[in-house]
């Protein structure tokens, strides 16, 4: 899944996070130093996307209740 990054003109924030040292070497190993940030503001972006659409389905199935069988196997049909 890939998502537009922010504005290139938005204000860059800094935050301190733990991360297992295995993990940042693999990072770095295909970016270098300085893409580190590319990649963290990416998993986020796309992580933040992923929470928005579960927060959308969560709403549609506490109004209008799951997805009937009988929808689910016509979409399946259908895809």
């Amino acid at each position: 899944m890939t998502v537009p990054a922010r504005k290139s003109h938005e204000r860059a924030g800094k935050r301190s996070v733990s991360l297992a040292q295995s993990l940042i070497n693999e990072v770095e190993e295909r970016t270098g130093r300085t893409g580190f940030s590319s990649v963290v503001s990416e998993a986020l972006e796309e992580w933040l996307a992923a929470q928005k659409l579960r927060e959308v389905v969560a709403a549609d199935r506490e109004e209008f209740g799951p997805v009937s069988a009988e929808a689910l196997e016509q979409a399946e049909r259908e895809w």
